[in-house]
């Protein structure tokens, strides 16, 4: 019987490009501090860096581009990482959230740097609508979706057995893998960076939702077929 459901954190249960404007947009005012553009004119680049070329090297490929020195990319590397976030956590995932909160426990299992993930989680404020919430990289780096193992705490946490939940995230290699290693089913939201990206075997979701208002009627289906 369906009793649990975890979710991923970015874009899943917001947008994470929110989270990288916000970012860009404290490391711009800094960059035109220290003289070398206006800051919107940063921004416009740093999101058309980000958005449309190669996320790993956006600071590197600024500085290329803006003419800064090198020298300053792990210094802005530091300001994007320590900024508090300015996001929200959208109204649909709120209310989805409330909902399911009186059917099921509801748990969050996140990767990446966890002081960012905290203060993401803050900025959210959505910690107070769920359960239960593992940050892998408390775990270290090695237990970082899609290893089993911070499934299973959120899930001890929670007080089920991973058969008995379901998670729900966007990434296939990390979310849906991690899932199915852990030995629960996993929905898909096909949404931010890796919509259109395919999963592969041991990748694939028992189902796949457009926008997060469609969980409940999924979850309904889920628990049906578990039944029959």
């Amino acid at each position: 019987m369906l009793r649990a459901v975890l979710f991923d954190l970015d874009d899943t249960l917001y947008c994470e490009g929110d989270f990288y404007r916000s970012g860009f947009a404290v490391v711009s005012d800094e960059l035109q501090r220290r003289g070398v553009g206006r800051a919107e004119s940063v921004q416009r680049l740093l999101d058309q860096l980000h958005f449309h070329g190669n996320r790993a090297r956006v600071f590197n490929d600024a500085a290329e581009a803006l003419g800064f020195p090198a020298e300053w990319v792990p210094e802005l590397v530091v300001l994007f990482h320590r900024h508090t976030p300015r996001i929200t956590l959208p109204a649909e995932s709120a209310e989805v959230l409330k909902r399911l909160r009186d059917q099921y426990r509801l748990g969050i299992v996140t990767d990446g740097h966890a002081d960012v993930q905290r203060r993401k989680l803050a900025s959210l404020r959505v910690a107070s609508l769920v359960d239960a919430v593992v940050v892998t990289d408390d775990l270290g780096r090695e237990h970082w979706k899609p290893h089993p193992l911070p499934f299973h705490i959120c899930c001890r946490q929670l007080g089920v057995q991973p058969a008995e939940a379901v998670y729900v995230g966007d990434n296939p290699q990390r979310d849906m893998a991690g899932a199915k290693r852990a030995g629960m089913p996993a929905i898909r939201l096909l949404s931010g960076y890796f919509r259109n990206q395919p999963g592969k075997n041991g990748e694939l979701p028992c189902c796949e939702i457009r926008r997060l208002a469609d969980l409940e009627s999924a979850l309904a289906k889920l628990s049906l077929r578990e039944v029959a």
